[in-house]
């Protein structure tokens, strides 16, 4: 996605009333309602349906900050799509885990606005976005105005392969 297929994703999943979460965060901190004028700064976050639950980092360098846990909450995590030092935009991709964790009939499974929220987005990436030729098995949706572009594109990683859209 380039940053004006952010900015499109952003205006449609506006009215589905979702926070926009950092990945790491400070105690007591509370995600904002992500709107199309939201800002993206850091190269990945969850947008949360509803309540989350986190845990505290014990190690390493982002000790003492907060991090949702993904499973239990309902979130969807999205990776943005970067450009690195050539030039080239990275893959990005989005994660929900659609089922709760351990035993369903107590904890009630995930809640429909979440279910409802991940069946949209599918949705609108399988409608408006156009697909890649296979990498090594994979097929990409590569948002239409990245698309229209021309811009090279690559999977992630450290010998990322490049992405062809088909036309």
């Amino acid at each position: 996605m380039s940053e004006e297929d952010e900015r499109e994703l952003l205006r449609r999943l506006e009215p589905l009333r979702l926070e926009l979460w950092p990945v790491f965060s400070e105690a007591g901190f509370v995600g904002e309602p992500l709107a199309a004028a939201t800002e993206l700064r850091d190269p990945a976050y969850y947008l949360a349906a509803g309540d989350v639950i986190g845990y505290p980092i014990k190690k390493g360098p982002d000790r003492g900050k907060w991090k949702i846990d993904e499973v239990a909450s309902p979130v969807i995590f999205f990776s943005r799509s970067l450009p690195d030092e050539k030039g080239e935009l990275r893959s990005g991709h989005f994660w929900a885990e659609t089922e709760a964790a351990g035993d369903n009939a107590r904890t009630g499974g995930k809640p429909v606005h979440f279910l409802r929220v991940v069946r949209e987005l599918q949705e609108m990436i399988k409608s408006r976005y156009r697909k890649s030729s296979p990498v090594r098995g994979v097929s990409y949706f590569v948002g239409p105005a990245c698309a229209r572009s021309g811009r090279a594109l690559r999977e992630e990683g450290r010998k990322g392969e490049p992405i062809r859209v088909y036309r």
